[in-house]
């Protein structure tokens, strides 16, 4: 096997590279093996800095570690919160089973109250979270749909078939919490709007 003679030139590069890039990259700059960079850089008393970039994403998720979630701090980052989990782990935090529990319900609060304000603005969820902004509408709905009555595509609307009896009561109540009653339209008319 032949022997590395290490240059001037190879151990100003290694003096360079060594505290701040990984060892991968400090080989393949100078050619040769990782395990013969590590030996010299051991021989020559040079040790690792941490980047300047990990150290401001370690300063970060230490300062949000407990009010924001791995997903919103990586986002904030440009990193996944995968990445997230494990620079915490590395600069030693931990959380609680009562922070997590308190950080997951800020963060499905917010989404809720997301949610809650696309379906106000007639806008499609960008959850599967079930949002309900009104639950006597909901249930009232629900128990119209079940005597007969159908419910539209848009939410607030609910049809009567022409040979229906109708629940002027229930109805008047839905009217106080926004729904909408109209006759229900020929098969025609349906097909026609669904295709439109």
């Amino acid at each position: 096997m032949k022997k590395l003679i290490w240059t001037d030139e190879m151990i100003e590069t290694l003096r360079n590279l060594y505290p701040v890039e990984t060892n991968s990259y400090t080989a393949s700059v100078l050619g040769i093996s990782e395990k013969s960079v590590n030996k010299k850089a051991s021989e020559l008393g040079i040790g690792k800095f941490a980047k300047s970039k990990w150290l401001e994403r370690a300063e970060y998720i230490r300062c949000h570690f407990y009010d924001k979630s791995f997903a919103e701090i990586g986002k904030e980052l440009g990193i996944s919160k995968w990445s997230v989990s494990r620079i915490a782990g590395q600069i030693g935090l931990r959380r609680t089973d009562r922070e997590t529990s308190h950080v997951s319900y800020r963060v499905r609060g917010e989404l809720i109250r997301r949610e809650r304000r696309r379906m106000i603005f007639g806008l499609e969820p960008l959850t599967n979270i079930k949002v309900v902004t009104n639950r006597d509408r909901i249930r009232l709905r629900s128990r119209l749909k079940a005597k007969g009555y159908v419910v539209s595509d848009e939410r607030n609307v609910m049809y009567y078939p022409a040979d229906l009896e109708r629940q002027s009561r229930q109805e008047s109540i839905g009217i106080k919490l926004g729904l909408k009653f109209k006759p229900l339209p020929a098969e025609e008319e349906v097909i026609l709007a669904t295709a439109i």
